[in-house]
């Protein structure tokens, strides 16, 4: 039985070391994609068996970690080949644990889901050839946020792995990534889906009985060629619509489960957290606190042991530079206590807080990425 005594010992151990699933999300521009693989480190010293999934297509990930080509050729669409993929790979280095990475893949995610719920193989092969499919999971809006949502849960029921983190998108499309599995769920379960475009109940029985004039008349409008497609996709996808549902209630499940512990990321800049504001408002919606609040790039306590320096006309130029960064760094911490009380307004409690100071260089390779992970651990 767990005590209230274990519960507060475990609220205290960092969030590397307790979490299942870290969701990392932030404006564009703010260190997401930098934390996230800090954060994998910090879980892989902490003896975890970390997996730290991109969902950004940049390679910054990929840079950071020294990673170069590919282990995923499963397939010739996607990344086109030039990158790794959604099967991750392992970085070698001295921690307790083990640290892996993968980058989403979406139209690869999408192929693996219809092979899996297909009936028959032919049936797959139906589906991943018909042109239509092809088009919808590389352009349909959404695709890429649900693909990554559906990632992140086989990544969690991987028995290789016991903690993963995710770099989602800028704040927009990642809220979208949360919101993604239940509008998958609503579209299969529409009405209009059901009704018109579900093959035996609408598409294809109407294409059966309507007459050589209206197939004519559509054929006019979308072109003979997209017409045949159409029929040909919801002919072959019959069927499968029950386990896309049920997967997506499989995922939207995870994401609002305690398994999960969000990280809203910023930078002590009035933009970024007019943004952070959005996002934690957004997460509050969906009854999901934010577990701990990172900001990145904060000015260094250069004065740090020193008595406020001057700012007046007769003060050394070294007083006076000094007298700005203690400002600077005064006003970002304003802006920090702004973000808080909003986020405790917004969700009813506190989030952790966890500051990291520039840094002289570009915190752009695996030693660089160690020391900032000490933070977190």
């Amino acid at each position: 039985m767990v005590t209230e005594a274990d519960a507060e010992a475990g609220a205290h151990q960092p969030l590397v070391a307790r979490a299942s699933v870290i969701i990392c999300l932030g404006a564009g521009g703010v260190g997401k994609t930098t934390t996230s693989a800090a954060l994998a480190i910090a879980g892989a010293n902490a003896g975890r068996r970390t997996v730290v999934l991109t969902v950004d297509p940049a390679r910054r990930l990929a840079d950071a970690l020294g990673i170069a080509g590919s282990t995923d050729t499963r397939s010739s669409r996607g990344l086109g080949g030039a990158g790794w993929g959604n099967e991750p790979r392992q970085i070698s280095g001295p921690w307790e644990g083990e640290l892996w990475a993968a980058m989403l893949d979406p139209s690869a995610a999408f192929d693996a889901l219809i092979t899996e719920h297909a009936a028959t193989p032919e049936q797959a092969e139906k589906v991943l050839a018909n042109r239509l499919y092809k088009n919808l999971t590389s352009t349909l809006s959404g695709t890429n946020e649900y693909m990554a949502a559906e990632r992140l849960r086989a990544l969690h029921l991987d028995d290789r792995f016991d903690l993963v983190i995710v770099d989602t998108p800028p704040s927009q499309h990642a809220i979208d990534l949360l919101d993604s599995p239940g509008r998958l769920s609503r579209f299969v379960d529409h009405r209009l889906y059901k009704s018109i475009l579900a093959p035996k109940r609408g598409v294809m029985r109407a294409l059966n009985a309507a007459t050589q004039i209206v197939v004519r008349m559509v054929s006019r409008l979308v072109g003979t060629a997209l017409l045949d497609d159409v029929v040909d996709f919801f002919a072959a996808f019959e069927g499968m619509d029950e386990g896309f549902r049920s997967r997506a209630e499989e995922v939207d499940e995870l994401l609002q489960s305690s398994a999960c512990a969000y990280v809203l990321i910023s930078a002590a800049k009035e933009t970024a957290i007019a943004e952070s504001t959005w996002t934690a408002g957004r997460l509050a919606d969906r009854d999901r606190p934010i577990d701990t609040l990172i900001v990145n790039r904060l000015t260094p306590n250069f004065g740090a042991g020193l008595k406020t320096a001057s700012r007046e006309a007769s003060a050394s130029a070294l007083d006076q530079n000094l007298a700005a960064f203690q400002g600077l760094r005064e006003s970002e911490r304003d802006l920090i206590a702004q973000l808080v009380t909003s986020i405790d307004h917004a969700t009813g409690q506190k989030p952790q807080v966890v500051e990291v100071d520039e840094e002289s260089t570009p915190v752009a390779d695996i030693a660089a990425l160690r020391r900032m992970s000490q933070l977190f651990s």
